[in-house]
């Protein structure tokens, strides 16, 4: 078993230190890194430089992974005729996988729904903030090793307390021209800024760490 204090949980592709700053109040060693200044306020945590750097120097237990989607999500899916998008989704593809083969026993790796469910496997996990009671709607996919799907209820039960509120309304709904209806939610609406619609959601932020860091510490 592992005393909080000394598990190691480094968050990679992580400036705004949302997860950092979660699994730090339950006492875990938790590190950010990117290769942007941090966002968070705690500089002392962020390591800022390559992340396979990173991994070698701080040896994680857990590593939580947000390789960057832009070249990984369905978004603009109309335009990989373009031979230099395609290139940058090979490498982002190449980046992702590399993470999720490094040498750390526990790993997460999140990103919207997109094309590593077909390059590598369907992700173990599909995820709202509002099913841990943050009131967006903003489907997430994990790939998970060595770790349980994060735990939440929808509904009372006899045997579970309802963890989520209700799923938001949508600001914007139109049919497009394949007769699907599409959806536009707030975080996708009235903020066009990259790094504040890629920055995690504190409610599974706190998720992840309650239920990970405890359960990695209790194993033998």
């Amino acid at each position: 078993m592992i005393n909080p204090n000394e598990l190691k949980v480094l968050i990679v592709c992580e400036e705004s230190q949302t997860t950092t700053i979660e699994f730090r109040k339950l006492g875990f060693q938790a590190y950010s890194n990117d290769i942007k200044d941090c966002s968070g306020g705690f500089p002392q945590y962020h390591l800022k430089m390559d992340c396979f750097e990173a991994i070698e120097r701080i040896k994680p237990t857990l590593l939580i992974g947000h390789p960057p989607c832009t070249f990984l999500s369905y978004v603009a899916n109309n335009n990989w005729t373009d031979t230099i998008r395609t290139s940058k989704r090979i490498e982002a593809a190449k980046f992702f996988m590399d993470l999720y083969n490094t040498n750390v026993k526990y790993i997460c790796l999140e990103n919207p729904l997109g094309i590593m469910s077909k390059l590598f496997r369907k992700s173990d996990q599909e995820i709202h903030p509002y099913y841990f009671g943050e009131m967006q709607v903003k489907r997430t996919c994990l790939w998970l090793r060595n770790l349980p799907l994060l735990h939440y209820s929808l509904n009372n039960t006899l045997f579970d307390v309802k963890t989520s509120c209700e799923k938001p309304n949508p600001v914007h709904s139109w049919i497009n021209k394949k007769g699907k209806q599409k959806r536009e939610y707030y975080i996708n609406v009235y903020n066009t800024d990259e790094a504040y619609r890629s920055k995690s959601f504190k409610a599974i932020s706190e998720a992840m760490a309650k239920q990970w860091g405890y359960y990695i510490c209790q194993q033998p």
